[in-house]
């Protein structure tokens, strides 16, 4: 009896945490949004950037806070506390709608430090019930946050015929926020992790730092987030700009988010079986194929093959973490998880912002070439990770 209550009440934790990153994930449907923002309000290309960027900005900072609680205390209050800060978030922003408050609430408040506190505590959630899966759980979660555009952006495609951008934003967010506060409410209360240290024994962010296994998965995972987050916000009105037509602007959308989804699982569980160093190459390898395709031109093929290729890099690398974080730092691996998952944060702020700038064909080829700087990061992280 008492094994059957642990399986029902995992299966809990698992539903109630991943309902969870449905409501975060809506940050992927801004890609198809953005073109009729321009189109309605005029909002230029930079602003439209620093929109999406300003969610891995404020992910970053999230998962810094909420991966030093998360080795501390109980992950349901972290869970409740990350949505609380998405609620406010959207009133804000769609209450008195503009750029600052777009960037402001939606995307740095709400969708950035509520979805970097939320997943910290989604996954020390998931990590307690299903032991010794640390890799997949991780990519579980992260999978269900990037899948949630699957359904949104064919959603707000639709809506979007008919409504003004800003209500079908709003019926979408909202929507999405009832499974998420439904299930939570049934997520069983866990304790504080085993391992939970007081704020004075518990190793501090620089001497996490100092271990190669630590700053090599930062590096990694830098490298592997700054197209992906650039191709998000920048594919459909790529194909609207090269009249591919709406039917391929949401086609790219939906590709992506798929292959984004369905890679942070396969990375996650690959991470268990068959290492992180391996998932990580193909990671870059995928970085770099999307980047040379989307330069060369705009056609429905290569527009179709790199959707697929930058979704599957991008979730790739995000997939990884978990496992990451459990090697680098097995004795703190909530606080690891937090610094890890700042660092690709980082280069999700900073592939749209460069790629805005640059603009043109150019602006892939910007956007793809940290993954150069990542092969040899690679190359030489087994040799460092062997002599600490």
């Amino acid at each position: 009896m008492g094994d059957l209550n642990r399986t029902v009440s995992g299966w809990r934790v698992l539903a109630a945490g991943l309902a969870l990153q449905l409501a975060f994930g809506l940050v992927f449907a801004w890609g198809e949004v953005a073109p009729y923002v321009r189109a309605a309000d005029h909002w230029p290309p930079v602003l439209l950037g620093a929109v999406f960027s300003g969610t891995p900005l404020g992910y970053g900072t999230g998962t810094l806070i909420g991966g030093r609680l998360a080795d501390r205390l109980p992950p349901r209050g972290l869970c409740w506390a990350g949505l609380a800060l998405l609620c406010l978030g959207f009133a804000v922003a769609f209450i008195f709608p503009s750029g600052v408050t777009f960037i402001a609430f939606y995307a740095f408040l709400g969708l950035g430090v509520g979805g970097g506190v939320a997943v910290t505590g989604a996954v020390a959630a998931l990590v307690q019930a299903f032991p010794g899966r640390a890799g997949t759980v991780g990519g579980a979660v992260t999978a269900a946050y990037a899948a949630s555009a699957i359904v949104q952006a064919p959603l707000l495609g639709a809506l979007l015929s008919h409504l003004y951008w800003l209500d079908a934003l709003r019926l979408v967010a909202v929507g999405s926020l009832v499974p998420a506060v439904a299930l939570l409410l049934l997520m069983p209360s866990l304790p504080a992790p085993t391992h939970a240290f007081s704020e004075d024994a518990a190793p501090d962010l620089a001497e996490l730092l100092r271990r190669p296994a630590l700053w090599t998965a930062c590096a990694l995972v830098f490298c592997g987030a700054t197209l992906g987050p650039y191709a998000a916000v920048a594919l459909a009105g790529e194909v609207l700009a090269h009249n591919q037509g709406p039917a391929l602007a949401t086609a790219a959308v939906v590709l992506f988010a798929a292959a984004n989804a369905v890679s942070r699982f396969t990375a996650g569980l690959g991470s268990d079986l068959i290492g992180v160093d391996r998932v990580v190459l193909a990671v870059l390898l995928l970085e770099l194929a999307a980047a040379l395709l989307l330069a060369s031109g705009v056609t429905p093929f290569t527009i179709i093959v790199a959707a697929l290729a930058a979704g599957f890099s991008l979730g790739g690398s995000n997939g990884a973490m978990t496992r990451m974080a459990v090697e680098a730092a097995p004795e703190v691996p909530n606080s690891a998880l937090g610094v890890i998952f700042a660092a690709f944060a980082l280069g999700a702020v900073l592939g749209p912002l460069a790629g805005a700038l640059t603009g043109g064909p150019r602006a892939w080829m910007t956007v793809g070439a940290p993954a150069l700087a990542g092969l040899i990061v690679l190359a030489g992280r087994r040799r460092l990770t062997q002599r600490r």
